[in-house]
């Protein structure tokens, strides 16, 4: 017998059984969950994008310290 994860949708109301849902009910569950794992990864994009930008911006200023040590 195979184990099945018993999935529950907790609310301010309760916690509710996910088996117990309309069909329906059951699909936009599953879109929640892939929703949630869609906006964890946009989060992680957003922090590489953050430290990348962060890193071109001192590589800018090390251009514009060079620029003024040597030509100023």
């Amino acid at each position: 017998m195979s184990e099945q994860q018993q999935w529950t949708y907790t609310s301010e109301d309760g916690t509710y059984a996910v088996d117990r849902f309309t069909d329906e009910g059951k699909y936009a569950f599953v879109l929640i969950l892939q929703i949630d794992k869609e906006i964890q990864e946009v989060r992680k994009t957003l922090a590489k994008l953050e430290m990348a930008a962060k890193g071109f911006n001192g590589t800018v200023l090390q251009q514009l310290f060079f620029f003024f040590f040597f030509f100023f």
